[in-house]
């Protein structure tokens, strides 16, 4: 019967006498919401199947009074409207199949499906399905096949499940820890939504401890038994995962025509066992989708201790340099300039790059022995967001600010005699807007589901499925391979223009080209070692060639990809003659290191030196004075990664006037 668009309800009786009725199919009803109880309270011997597809029925029919010669093979109600099982609603039926997909079931109550046998059961497609109780499958027997993909259950039951054969539960998300293996005594086939369930099989022990315990326990208790010669045991199917060899049977049992689709039920058995065979099921030997795969691997986040180690100390010394870089340029009095403004840009960058590692070295040390245990409930939950959001945002900035500082630098050296074309604060302001919203953009979109950063355990958008994050993990290469081009241009531009400037006599103060060589070629190397390998490997990965494994990239990731972070505040900051003049001072506050703050104090206030016969000046710094007019003139020759491009003063020999040119500047 189909398309029965006014057809709502089916009078008592109606199927009486119909002995020879094998299917009934009721297709595309919206008008019947209830079958009465007393309807399939009727002898039909010959039924097979039971078909009410697409129509309104808001609770299962009542099968309990049907009488059959033999197993019904389906009861198909998918497509409709019920809400609930209710606690025995589903009792005292045998069946091979029983199909409930895509209804808006919401909760299965306790022991919905008391004293009834049925092979194969599936919920497939229930989105709504979140309440399954604990004991919903309780009194269900010979139970072989069930299907809960597409739910939203938390947790999954393993009351009456004992004897499955086959375990579907894919597409359900909300189901993030797996039972212990050891509840499924027969299992062959899972069918699950995330890899790292799959490690349960491969590690059973490892995954739940205490069911394992529990199992060499009645392995033990099987072995004294093995001591007797013989004895009579009340044994369930599925109670022992050994198989036939493992001990001999003899028994008597009746099996139906129709009963092959079940286990063999409880049953006394005598059994003599063979003691030295008895063993502990192989689980192993399970056939899990999807298989834990390079992206989603059983090991441990850090993999092993040579990573473990490291990690902690890369991600803390990022974090704490940035940190003090952080706090002695925001906590000086004086001036606030261009270059002061972009360290601290770069500091906040590269600190957020230090916190992604400090996540993962600290969920590594939680969940050290048994990442797969956690690792649903972190890439799946906010941590791992965070956490990737914090190290693309961190990436994106920290490349974009180099690329900034690399290029004022340029303009401070190529026009050194005009101020006019120098980059100004407010200017770099407005650049750095424009690279918080490029770094902000880039961060965000993993988090609508461009890439996503809950694919790896590293919390790094490195797989693509389609077009759009192709070309989004295509746009980071190119961006970084663009900042490190124009890097390296504009340094061997500035190299230039020393050289040439030493030539013709204008830096002649300017240290050697050897020394400033070197300056600028591990400022190029640190950003070479960084960005190369990632490009390297992320361009070959896209181009459907991957050179390295996931496993591979941790490596990358703790010794390559936080270099710059470690580094930069170094580079650029600690070891420049401005940041010591600030932490001295900011020492001197706290009332530590008092006489090279009043130094550097005075220094920069211009005020008299506090010189003292116990006094040493800072390394590097000397005190001449001038024959020609008596002028006291402090001479800074402390070589470290700034370079004093020129600092020349010209004394006029009538003391009236004097005239400076100076291009003083940090690399």
């Amino acid at each position: 019967m189909e398309n029965l668009e006014n057809f709502y309800h089916i009078e008592t009786g109606v199927f009486r006498n119909l002995r020879q009725l094998q299917t009934l199919y009721i297709y595309r009803a919206p008008k019947l919401k209830k079958i009465l109880p007393e309807v399939f309270t009727t002898h039909l011997p010959n039924l097979k199947v039971l078909r009410i597809a697409y129509s309104g029925l808001e609770h299962v029919p009542n099968l309990n009074g049907l009488n059959t010669s033999s197993v019904l093979h389906m009861v198909d109600l998918d497509h409709n409207k019920i809400k609930r099982i209710s606690t025995g609603e589903i009792s005292n039926i045998a069946l091979s199949q029983m199909i409930l997909s895509f209804n808006e079931i919401e909760i299965i109550e306790e022991a919905a499906f008391a004293e009834s046998q049925i092979a194969s059961l599936v919920f497939r497609g229930n989105t709504k399905l979140k309440v399954l109780h604990r004991r919903a499958f309780q009194g269900l027997h010979n139970l072989r096949h069930i299907d809960l993909s597409d739910t939203a259950i938390t947790t999954l039951p393993t009351e009456g499940l004992h004897e499955v054969d086959v375990l579907k539960i894919e597409n359900t998300y909300s189901l993030k820890i797996f039972p212990s293996v050891y509840n499924f005594k027969y299992i062959k086939e899972a069918w699950l939504t995330y890899p790292y369930h799959c490690c349960a099989f491969k590690y059973p022990k490892t995954h739940d401890p205490g069911e394992y315990e529990k199992h060499v326990s009645e392995l033990k208790k099987l072995q004294e038994a093995c001591r007797k010669n013989k004895s009579i045991v009340t044994w369930k199917s599925g109670e022992l995962s050994n198989s036939p060899s493992n001990y001999t049977v003899d028994e008597e049992e009746t099996w139906g025509e129709d009963n092959g689709v079940f286990h063999n039920v409880t049953r006394k058995v005598f059994v003599k066992p063979l003691c030295n065979n008895v063993k502990i099921m192989d689980f192993q030997e399970v056939q899990c989708y999807p298989e834990p795969d390079p992206f989603n691997p059983c090991e441990d986040l850090m993999g092993n201790w040579i990573l473990r180690v490291p990690v902690w100390i890369i991600s803390h010394s990022a974090v704490i340099g940035n940190l003090f870089v952080l706090i002695v340029i925001g906590t000086s009095h004086f001036r606030l300039t261009v270059s002061k403004f972009l360290m601290c840009n770069l500091a906040i960058a590269d600190f957020c790059i230090g916190i992604h590692l400090l996540l993962l070295a600290g969920i590594d040390a939680h969940s050290i022995g048994a990442y797969f245990n956690f690792a649903i409930e972190w890439q799946e939950g906010y941590g791992c967001n965070v956490a990737g959001f914090l190290t693309i945002f961190g990436n994106v900035l920290s490349v974009y600010t180099l690329a900034v500082i690399t290029l004022e630098r340029w303009c401070t050296i190529t026009w050194a005699a005009h101020l006019n074309k120098r980059l100004k604060l407010r200017t770099s302001v407005k650049i750095m807007i424009i690279g918080w919203i490029c770094a902000l953009f880039m961060a965000f979109l993993p988090l609508e589901g461009i890439s996503s950063y809950s694919r790896t355990s590293i919390c790094l958008p490195l797989e693509y499925k389609d077009y759009l994050d192709a070309f989004y993990l295509a746009t980071l290469l190119t961006f970084n391979c663009t900042a490190f081009t124009l890097i390296c241009v504009c340094y061997g531009s500035m190299y230039k223009t020393i050289r040439e400037g030493g030539k013709t006599g204008i830096a002649n103060s300017v240290r050697n080209d050897h020394t400033v060589a070197k300056k600028m070629a591990l400022l190029v190397f640190t950003d070479f070692a960084c960005l190369s390998p990632i490009a390297f490997f992320g361009i070959t990965a896209l181009l459907g060639y991957p050179l390295i494994t996931v496993t591979q990239t941790k490596i990358l990731l703790v010794f390559i990809y936080p270099l710059n972070s470690c580094a930069n505040p170094c580079l650029y900051a600690i070891l420049t003659q401005q940041y010591r003049k600030d932490f001295f001072i900011l020492m001197g506050r706290l009332g530590m290191c008092k006489e090279h703050a009043n130094y550097n104090r005075g220094a920069i206030r211009g005020k008299p030196l506090p010189y003292t016969a116990n006094f040493k000046r800072p390394h590097g710094v000397s005190r001449t004075i001038s024959k020609s007019s008596g002028t006291i003139c402090t001479a800074n020759t402390n070589v470290n990664v700034e370079i004093p491009l020129n600092s020349c003063t010209r004394v006029v020999e009538n003391g009236c006037r004097r005239s400076e040119f100076r291009t003083t500047n940090n690399l």
